[in-house]
């Protein structure tokens, strides 16, 4: 059996970003239907229940006590999710599990992945940075000091992971969270993981302690693998605007209404267009923002990347003359 969990509570375009998350698996899913259930730990179940009706799906429910006992001493909000897949593994010690936050949705057929899933093998989204590199990739937010305080941590510090000492060292690399999939034979990794985060955010106090403690506990324990081929995962705050406008148009009342082979068809249909509109969106920011930084060649080249996804816009055009301006005038 197969776990599919989802996080989502507090806000209304968290449960909307949820229901396409949750539509979007179902949509593409094409394995055994009866080896597979949703969990959504929601603070609002019902909530999702028009939206998701007749699909295999268990809530449990997110009270504020249960949410600041979650969060632990420190009250980090991502410790959460370590929380979670505690859980389920201990509800559901022989089935897999297969996480993914919020914030995306499927493109393709995931029964792939699961199918992969053994003793020794799991899946994040897709890596980022070497540790070595996080004091440069941060000092360009002025953050520079969380990775500072990250790496004098890993110098010294031993961690217990199955029950033995380990080490984690500057070379590794960092992996984003949005994903997250692990067989039942790596049930007894969630504590473990728990507690190494536990001990990067008391002695870093870094936002980012929670995907660090899972990327170095996997990698640790397992060959680490990406789920980016069927998710689209749309962390930045521009495509999650993009979006939120998108589900609140979709998510009316009417579309509860549709038979559940209707709603599936339908969202299949938009995770492929919203895929190419997120990734175009974030190949626009991403040259705006380079040649903000006096980065020409890399503007050029995320432009270029994005006309081949769609045409410009009369808005990125104005955008980017304005910023190639602004950066030849100055480099002149």
């Amino acid at each position: 059996m197969k776990n599919f969990v989802v996080l989502s509570y507090g806000r209304r375009n968290e449960y909307q970003r949820a229901v396409f998350a949750v539509l979007s698996f179902w949509a593409w899913y094409g394995g055994d239907k009866a080896e597979v259930q949703t969990i959504i730990y929601t603070d609002n179940p019902d909530y999702f229940r028009p939206y998701l009706a007749g699909l295999p799906v268990q809530y449990e429910l997110l009270t504020p006590g249960r949410l600041t006992h979650m969060r632990g001493a420190a009250q980090y909000l991502h410790r959460v999710k370590a929380v979670i897949l505690e859980h389920v593994f201990a509800v559901f010690p022989a089935h897999d599990v297969l996480y993914a936050d919020t914030d995306t949705f499927f493109t393709t057929d995931p029964a792939g992945l699961l199918a992969r899933l053994a003793p020794g093998t799991s899946f994040m989204h897709q890596p980022e940075y070497r540790l070595q590199d996080a004091v440069r990739v941060f000092a360009a937010f002025g953050q520079q000091q969380y990775p500072e305080r990250f790496l004098e941590l890993l110098e010294s510090a031993v961690f217990e992971v199955a029950g033995q000492p380990a080490r984690f060292y500057s070379r590794q690399v960092a992996w984003n969270s949005g994903v997250l999939a692990l067989s039942h034979q790596q049930a007894s990794l969630p504590p473990d993981i728990r507690q190494v985060m536990d001990t990067f955010f008391e002695h870093t106090a870094w936002f980012v302690s929670e995907q660090l403690a899972f990327s170095l506990v996997l990698q640790h324990q397992t060959q680490l693998l990406s789920a980016r081929p069927v998710v689209c995962h749309y962390w930045g705050r521009r495509q999650k605007r993009l979006m939120d406008e998108q589900l609140s148009i979709l998510l009316r009342e009417n579309f509860t209404q549709s038979l559940l082979a209707e709603r599936l068809q339908c969202v299949q249909h938009l995770t492929l267009q919203w895929q190419r509109q997120v990734e175009v969106d974030r190949l626009r920011e991403g040259s705006l923002y380079a040649f903000a930084n006096r980065q020409p060649r890399a503007g050029i080249k995320y432009a270029l990347k994005s006309l081949f996804k769609a045409p410009f816009s009369r808005y990125f055009v104005r955008r980017l003359l304005a910023m190639g301006r602004r950066t030849f005038y100055k480099t002149a």
